[in-house]
């Protein structure tokens, strides 16, 4: 009997030596992620965080203005990858037809209005005179009086005409500016120079909310860092940082540039599950070298890990 409970007592405490040595492990892992260890060269001195690539110019995602109704792609000009600079054409939507038929019969309109307001004018000129003309013969009495009124009524009309037909070119004239805008809604421009990253609808497709491309000028990258709350105080603009991920040939070096105004939860969480998943953080955003916007154009919202010197 004695045996037997020596030997449970001796199976008990291997098993409490290897759970206190999977404790001392662990602990030991969550004091390198508290100290700041990301994986870069030095000390572990520092602020660490997890962040994301991003460009300055932020990822734009360009629609139309064609209203909620939305509208079918006719033509696409560029592909996934092709530079653009601001301003030209990216894409000629399905109606832009009609809408250029629209604006032709609204000029041919105005112009036929303009024809007639010449033709009035001619008429009201000759019109002034015979009035006139009669006016002076009926108060001499060579001339009826019915005769001379007619003369009058027949020059008021063409001073009214003279000012409707003035009304409805200019009406006209709004209509055409109307159409105009309509045609130029049917073009969809670029509104920065930069890449296109991915088309969201092809020709023959009809744009959806999320709108026709995502495009972003990639000549300047950033690093939006996730630095929690409590490490704030200690980020100042101009400090150095380094970054890293799994994958990279190297650690790569930036500058913060912009310290984020609203607190919130976090977005990235780390693989490690004693990490945290509902701190709170401040955006911080680091402006990458030159070497890393050469070597990371392609990894666009790749998360990395930041430790920013102290």
């Amino acid at each position: 009997m004695y045996r037997f409970l020596g030997k449970c007592l001796v199976t008990t405490l291997s098993r409490i030596t290897r759970v206190f040595l999977l404790l001392l492990f662990l602990l030991s892992i969550s004091l390198n992620i508290s100290a700041g260890n990301t994986g870069v060269p030095g000390n572990n001195q520092g602020i660490g965080a997890l962040g994301h690539i991003e460009p300055r110019s932020r990822v734009i995602k360009v629609s139309h203005n064609a209203g909620p109704e939305g509208t079918r792609v006719e033509q696409l000009f560029y592909s996934e990858g092709d530079r653009v600079k601001s301003g030209d054409a990216l894409a000629v939507l399905s109606e832009h037809d009609k809408k250029t038929a629209e604006m032709e019969a609204a000029g041919t309109r105005i112009n036929v209005l303009k024809a007639q307001r010449d033709a009035e004018q001619i008429a009201l000129t000759f019109n002034r005179k015979e009035h006139l003309r009669y006016q002076s013969l009926k108060q001499d009495s060579m001339a009826s009086i019915s005769l001379a009124d007619a003369k009058y009524l027949a020059f008021a009309q063409s001073e009214a005409n003279l000012r409707r037909l003035s009304a409805e070119i200019a009406h006209a004239e709004s209509e055409q500016r109307v159409s105009v805008e309509a045609l130029k809604n049917t073009r969809i421009y670029a509104p920065i120079s930069g890449t296109i990253l991915k088309i969201l609808a092809w020709p023959g497709e009809r744009i959806k909310d999320g709108g026709l491309l995502e495009m972003a000028d990639l000549t300047q990258l950033d690093v939006v860092a996730e630095v929690y709350e409590s490490d704030l105080i200690q980020v100042k603009v101009g400090q150095k940082a380094y970054i890293s991920a799994k994958g990279f040939n190297q650690v790569y070096t930036a500058e913060v540039r912009e310290l984020g105004y609203m607190v919130r939860k976090n977005d990235l969480n780390d693989t490690d599950p004693l990490s945290d998943k509902d701190n709170r953080i401040i955006e911080v955003r680091l402006t990458l070298d030159s070497i890393a916007v050469a070597d990371l154009q392609h990894q666009i919202f790749r998360q990395v890990r930041v430790r920013i010197e102290p």
